[in-house]
């Protein structure tokens, strides 16, 4: 599982568009957010984060 820092998040939604499990949204915030329930563990959020916003758990 992953876990988004909401301090270093910007929204851009990089993170969304290469989610192919379409596990994470951008909420009302305007920061990323990811439903465990969707999310296999493939990494490409990490990948695609230019903020590093994203850590594993």
């Amino acid at each position: 599982m992953f876990e988004i820092d909401e301090t270093k998040c910007n929204g851009c939604g990089m993170c969304v568009k290469n989610c192919p499990y379409e596990a994470i949204e951008i909420n009302e915030k305007k920061r990323a957010e990811i439903d465990p329930d969707k999310c296999k563990d493939c990494e490409r959020c990490l990948i695609y984060c230019q903020m590093k916003a994203i850590k594993k758990k």
